[in-house]
């Protein structure tokens, strides 16, 4: 599996979080911890784009149900973009699409 790569750059009041790679078991905690970052320096956007992740396992998914509502309790506003093959198809067939819209 691939390696995840993580890039954050500033959009506006956005934070956006670029990520490449698996979202899996063994690469959840890096982007667990840069969507605290994030959170942690206050309320504003955080916007994920999943444009580059190839895979995505169940603890990705859980990590992006956890930025969801980390962001709704301190007040961001939250979105993903991006999402396509295997990934996208996980979150379809979770009903995560539907959760974030």
């Amino acid at each position: 599996m691939a390696d995840l790569t993580i890039a954050t750059a500033q959009d506006g009041a956005d934070v956006v979080v670029s990520v490449g790679g698996d979202l899996d078991y063994d690469s959840h905690g890096r982007l667990e911890r840069a969507v605290d970052d994030v959170l942690d320096a206050g309320p504003g956007g955080l916007v994920l784009d999943l444009t580059a992740v190839t895979y995505c396992d169940s603890c990705g998914l859980r990590v992006l149900l956890g930025a969801h509502g980390r962001a709704e309790e301190v007040g961001a506003t939250f979105a993903l973009r991006g999402a396509q093959g295997q990934p996208a198809r996980a979150l379809r067939l979770t009903g995560l699409d539907e959760v974030f819209g």
